[in-house]
């Protein structure tokens, strides 16, 4: 096997994880807020403010890792496509879907921003996989 086959198989391995990742990602906030606008009212403004920095700081360390090792993926690959601005899309998206949830409160603006930011953060993160798995 060349060089190129091995790091194809561990591209391919992240991209698996990252998707399983994101199913359970998906699923976990479908328990807790029922992609609805009540819903994620209901389950950020029962936490206080060290009960969502529990929540919030261990998602965002953990997403910005993900999503770092994602988009540089595409730098060491060879391959067509700019994707510096997926990367800071990515990262602007991440970075709204957690930080909003410290301003969630019966306001409706600040929960729809949750699912809108968190929606928009799968299926851009499932866009970069697929784009990241054809390149290969």
């Amino acid at each position: 096997m060349t060089q190129e086959q091995h790091f194809a198989i561990v591209i391919r391995y992240f991209l698996l994880l990252t998707v399983l990742l994101l199913i359970t990602g998906a699923w976990m906030f479908t328990l807790h807020t029922h992609w609805s606008v009540d819903g994620t009212t209901a389950y950020y403004t029962q936490k206080s403010f060290f009960g969502l920095l529990e929540t919030v700081s261990p998602h965002l360390f953990g997403m910005s890792i993900i999503f770092f090792i994602l988009t540089h993926f595409f730098a060491v690959i060879k391959h067509k496509y700019k994707i510096s601005k997926y990367t800071l899309l990515l990262f602007i998206v991440m970075l709204t879907s957690n930080v909003v949830s410290f301003f969630i409160s019966s306001t409706v603006f600040f929960s729809l921003l949750k699912l809108l930011s968190t929606l928009t953060l799968c299926i851009l993160s499932l866009y970069l996989i697929i784009k990241l798995y054809k390149t290969l």
